[in-house]
């Protein structure tokens, strides 16, 4: 064969093999194409090369569990099966960690305004005519012609005062804009996946978040009856959220070293009831729903399984999959390039597909041999909704390593010696007893070892009818617990500095040196944050800003308010907050105390301390807008007080010209006529010698 013909010979030996494997012929060409991409994506999973095995042994490690072969030995030689769980103490010290930095009163994230934000067009207008207006009033007056420097000076004050105040508008239209987000993530259960996720981040070698995702979700509402009284009212709407999705159930293209590269596949479970819900709903083909429902309803439908499918079950304490009682139907959820020809063969229009020829990245969901839809992608960046990290990152994969595999020769050390703790302490927590069959009659015995157990033995032929040997002898095994206690303790000191997890962050008591003190424990526990840097930026790099920044470019598309303005700049700052949190509290509490003196207050003013009062109130986790007030109620409380002072100010100079006045009227005894003031002090005033001194005041 030409090698154009042997792969055309290959393409159909796999069409025949994954149509085979669905039970019957699938009922289009782009249902048997992404039927094609998850047997590929599976079988490689699987392979030795893959990374199932690692997955089912993260879980058996967090759930303290031998793998069943290691639990077969441990049982044929008979002793204890207990399991030192090194490795679930280091997850869950690491996810508390990480919890801290990322689901705490402050944001892991945030809005940035443009640094240099445009001036309109109209501001630089009006500068110019204030500028001008200013000249002519001037030479209108009769001062002549300003210099040019000075008319210069002007007009770039002008402007700086402009683009200041401008910067302050962008500032304030940022924080706006950032708040909107922050609703939309906490409505979309955003934070909640995120817990999540940081719950699988340190034990499975990679975490994934989706969203955002929309889905219809009823809502209630309270609205008025025509009686007055409060009516429920229940509305379907189109909302976004995101979830946290098993590592077991997301699958990408073999060989890419990012998932945004590849196609991915997700698994999800349907019951009928989600199936019902989705007739009628546009983008969803009803023919191809009903279909599902009549051929798959009632048994279910499991075609999409793993090797790993069962083993996991029992990990989650689900029910397995190859009973399926209940009916659940999987569904491959698919996300990828696929050929414009298979996709107007199923039904997309040439506007949609304009080219047969080139790929076009869509969504699409197959059930059995039944594409139920399909859609051009909705993400302006072409990538699937996806988010993935690892606590460890690998080069040139997105599968990196977790603690199981960071820890994983420390755990089966630890396991080994604590085994060897329980059976020799239990070994030796009796003797073992000597019987002399010989002097005393009795029968033979089995070869299992415990306590107080009864060793039946025949004499020496030499030693018979001897009186020195006792009928019955007692041994006491030696306790060698001590030692492997020493030898566990120094396993588990291993563990800490391999993980970087110190045994402190988990709340042990058993510290030395620095660890003693408040002080000294306090340095530790920063440590510790520091050497978590590299993991906070995994997060941030890999999913924290692309989710964010495709739930923005969302808001864009959809907005119609005007409060986003497109310039904004996504910042994430998990690495910051791990590293610089408490340090930036003690930072501002100490700048508050040194700020609060008279010099500073005339530099920094009544604005500037507004603004360090909000940021130090919002640090600590108290809510800065109750305690300090805004901008304009500020301004305005500073105006009433300056004029308050004023009107107190001029009251006081009437009063004390009054009282000079007073004091320069004549004695009872003679001097000026009464009525007058003197010559000298009113020439000094400029008011003539004759005005009276009550006309004056």
């Amino acid at each position: 064969m030409s090698p154009a013909e042997l792969a055309e010979k290959e393409d159909r030996d796999r069409d025949e093999k994954y149509g085979q494997a669905l039970g019957e012929q699938v009922a289009s060409d782009l249902a048997n194409y992404i039927n094609r991409m998850w047997y590929v994506m599976r079988d490689h999973r699987s392979s030795a090369a893959g990374w199932n095995h690692r997955l089912l042994g993260a879980q058996r490690a967090f759930n303290r569990e031998y793998d069943p072969r290691k639990l077969a030995e441990i049982r044929e030689f008979a002793g204890s099966e207990v399991y030192a769980g090194i490795v679930a103490g280091k997850c869950r010290g690491a996810t508390s960690l990480l919890r801290e930095v990322y689901l705490e009163v402050e944001r892991p994230w945030g809005l940035d305004p443009t640094p240099e934000p445009s001036l309109p067009q109209s501001i630089q207008e009006a500068i110019q005519e204030l500028v001008q207006a200013e000249v002519r009033a001037m030479v209108a007056a009769g001062a002549g012609m300003p210099d040019p420097n000075a008319i210069r000076d002007r007009l770039q004050g002008l402007v700086n005062e402009a683009i200041g105040a401008n910067k302050r508008k962008a500032r304030e239209q940022a924080a706006r804009a950032e708040d909107a987000v922050d609703d939309y993530l906490a409505e979309g259960g955003f934070y909640t996946a995120l817990a999540e996720f940081l719950n699988d981040l340190p034990i499975f070698p990679f975490a994934c978040i989706k969203g955002p995702e929309v889905r219809v979700a009823p809502q209630m509402k309270w609205t008025k009856g025509p009686d007055g009284r409060p009516k429920a009212v229940q509305q379907n709407s189109a909302k976004m959220f995101w979830s946290r999705k098993s590592p077991f159930d997301i699958y990408w293209t073999p060989g890419v070293s990012d998932i945004r590269d590849g196609d991915v596949i997700e698994i999800n479970r349907y019951t009928r009831a989600d199936l019902n819900a989705l007739i009628g709903v546009p983008g969803y083909v009803e023919e191809n729903i009903r279909a599902v429902l009549r051929e798959y309803g009632t048994r279910g439908w499991k075609s999409w399984t793993d090797p790993t499918d069962s083993e996991r079950a029992r990990g989650e304490n689900r029910e397995s999959p190859s009973t399926n009682n209940s009916g659940i139907i999987d569904c491959v959820e698919f996300h990828g390039s696929v050929q414009g020809k298979l996709l107007r063969d199923w039904g997309f229009d040439e506007d949609d597909v304009p080219d047969p020829d080139l790929d076009y990245f869509i969504q699409a969901w197959l059930i059995g041999r039944y594409v139920i839809k399909a859609q051009l992608h909705p993400s302006p960046r072409k990538r699937a909704p996806y988010f993935i990290t690892s606590f460890e990152k690998v080069p040139g994969t997105p599968v990196g390593n977790a603690l199981p595999d960071i820890l994983g020769d420390h755990q089966d050390v630890g396991n080994g010696i604590l085994r060897a703790i329980v059976n020799n302490m239990a070994m030796s927590s009796g003797p073992q007893v000597m019987i002399n069959d010989d002097r005393i009659e009795g029968g033979g015995d089995n070869d299992d070892i415990y306590p107080w157990k009864r060793w039946h033995y025949r004499d020496n032929p030499m030693n018979r009818g001897s009186a020195a040997v006792p009928p019955v002898g007692f041994y006491q095994p030696q306790d060698n617990s001590s030692q492997y206690f020493v030898n566990y303790e120094k396993i588990c000191q291993q563990a800490d500095e391999l993980s970087a997890i110190p045994r402190y962050v988990t709340g042990s008591d058993r510290m030395g040196g620095a660890g003693r003190t408040a002080s000294g424990l306090a340095m530790l526990m920063g440590n510790a944050n520091k050497i978590l840097k590299n993991v906070c930026a995994n997060i941030d790099r890999d999913v924290m800003e692309p989710l964010i920044q495709m739930l923005y470019d969302f808001l864009l598309l959809t907005d119609q308010s005007g409060m986003f303005q497109g310039d904004e700049t996504i910042r994430v700052q998990g690495v910051q907050v791990a590293v610089q949190r408490e340090t930036e509290r003690q930072r501002q509490m100490e700048l508050l105390q040194a700020t609060n003196n008279p010099t500073d207050f005339t530099i920094m003013g009544p604005l500037g301390r507004r603004a360090l009062l909000g940021a130090v109130a919002k640090g600590v986790g108290l809510p800065g807008e109750e305690i300090v007030p805004t901008v304009e109620e500020l301004q305005d409380r500073l105006q009433k007080q300056a004029q308050a002072a004023q009107a107190q100010a001029q009251a006081a100079q009437a009063q004390q010209i009054e009282q000079e006045g007073e004091r320069s009227l004549p004695s009872p005894g003679g001097g000026p006529q009464a009525g007058t003031a003197p010559a000298g002090p009113n020439t000094d005033l400029g008011v003539p010698e004759s005005a009276p001194v009550r006309g004056m005041v």
